[in-house]
């Protein structure tokens, strides 16, 4: 048995010494250059526009769009694995504000490591967090005045 056999898990690669199809077909280089398209930045969804949980997301699918319209698999490519291509479907396709790790897998998926656009995500993810939990915090107080009283008027 090959060296090559041994270090590859699916056996020794037979196919190489082989040649197919693909290198009988004559190739060239390309005498036009290639144009690429560079987002253009005042077109930028804004994130502090976002004032609920549903604003965020849509302005997040916005963001994907404009930064290359990338597909859930690739997104997990370009974050490096951080979070799966069903994580990134089924958060952006819900209702529910995405995790914080989530949200800078998302960014750096878009524009890479760019901290002005990290700091401007988190600090709208950050404002919505708050307010969300300020208003739990208010449904939870209430509802525990609710039942006060109900028991108050049970026992008189």
């Amino acid at each position: 048995m090959s060296v090559p056999g041994v270090l590859e898990p699916t056996g020794p690669n037979r196919s190489l010494p082989r040649t197919g199809w693909l290198d009988l077909v004559p190739s060239e280089a390309m005498d036009t250059p290639v144009e690429t398209t560079h987002p253009e930045p005042e077109q930028r969804p804004d994130p502090a526009d976002a004032n609920t949980p549903a604003e965020f997301l849509l302005t997040m699918r916005r963001y994907l769009a404009w930064a290359g319209d990338w597909s859930y698999l690739e997104l997990e490519y370009k974050c490096g694995g951080v979070v799966s291509a069903t994580k990134f479907q089924r958060a952006l396709e819900g209702t529910e504000l995405p995790g914080y790790v989530f949200l800078m897998a998302f960014v750096t998926a878009c524009v890479g490591t760019d901290e002005g656009e990290r700091l401007r995500w988190a600090t709208s993810w950050h404002r919505l967090r708050r307010a969300a939990r300020a208003e739990e915090d208010a449904r939870l107080r209430r509802a525990e005045e609710e039942a006060r009283l109900r028991a108050q008027r049970q026992d008189g």
